[in-house]
């Protein structure tokens, strides 16, 4: 069945179990993103791991912090969080997420040298711990697949090439998925071993279909956030791609990239939304246990494995 890497070390695939595939549990947002917004400031431990803890009481198991290196990626304080809930499987990663978020320092590097730093992250540790990362991240701009999208999305296809662990890419709104996988694969990474984050703030069924086509996995990550549309919309969506065939290529996430997100810091929908709020409401709007069981355990333990 394959493994995954973990900050806990190697896990069999089938102890993965319910598995939140896009989240944020701390990160050193850069400077001067906070001057812009100060609701990025997703860094106190204590609170985080609480809010990790109600999970998994609501039955989650594995989590993939997508805090990626040009977003403030913290490694030691994300094992902290770790070990103060130690039954949660935490899966990090490296890479970039998008143009908007990179200083000038990645456009300046030789892309080799960053393909070396990621591929070190991934054999040998991040920052000296000797955690690896078990996820490649790329990412492109709202409509844009410009130099400086191909370049982060070059990176983390010879990377994945390299490795052999899978992509999650950002998306802005949406957009530009299905231009990522066709890129991807012509660098030489397969459909299977991508998956694409935020399709539901761009809920279009045609675009997702094409998508899911090429054998790539489509990310949702938006329910309870309602400035990005209704639930209504995401679960109309999910219901379509699975009377189309499509419903072992669909994971599912929070994405709570923001303390205002987050229960603990007082914000919400909290991180067990997706358990406690958003389940019960897929099966009482006609969605079966069995497919919601492949979304949240099966697909994310085929994608994450390569199985």
């Amino acid at each position: 069945m394959g493994t995954i890497m973990t900050i806990q070390g190697e896990v069999e695939g089938k102890d993965l179990g319910i598995v939140d595939y896009h989240e944020h549990l701390y990160f050193d947002a850069p400077p001067w993103l906070l001057r812009e917004d100060l609701d990025f400031r997703l860094n106190d431990v204590e609170k985080s791991a609480q809010e990790l803890r109600s999970w998994m009481d609501a039955g989650g198991k594995t989590i993939i912090e997508m805090s990626a290196i040009d977003f403030g990626r913290n490694i030691h304080s994300t094992k902290q969080v770790a070990d103060l809930v130690p039954d949660a499987n935490v899966i990090v990663i490296t890479g970039f997420n998008k143009p908007y978020f990179c200083d000038q320092s990645v456009w300046q590097a030789n892309e080799s040298d960053l393909i070396h730093q990621c591929i070190q992250d991934i054999v040998e540790g991040i920052d000296g711990t000797g955690i690896k990362a078990g996820i490649m991240k790329g990412g492109t701009g709202y409509n844009t697949f410009n130099d400086y999208d191909q370049k982060l999305m070059r990176i983390a296809a010879k990377v994945q090439v390299e490795t052999d662990v899978p992509i999650i890419t950002h998306t802005e709104a949406g957009t530009m998925g299905f231009e990522q996988v066709e890129f991807l694969n012509s660098h030489g990474v397969e459909p299977h071993r991508v998956c694409l984050s935020h399709l539901d703030r761009n809920p279009d069924f045609w675009e997702h279909q094409r998508i899911a086509q090429t054998g790539a996995y489509l990310g949702y990550d938006c329910p309870g956030k309602s400035k990005y549309g209704p639930d209504e919309w995401r679960i109309d969506l999910l219901k379509r791609l699975i009377a189309a065939g499509f419903g072992q290529q669909i994971l599912l996430g929070n994405d709570l990239g923001r303390p205002s997100y987050w229960r603990s810091y007082g914000g919400g929908p909290g991180l067990d939304f997706i358990l406690t709020r958003f389940v019960p409401r897929l099966l009482s709007q006609g969605i079966d246990q069995h497919i919601i069981d492949e979304i949240l355990i099966n697909n994310p333990r085929r994608f994450l494995t390569g199985a």
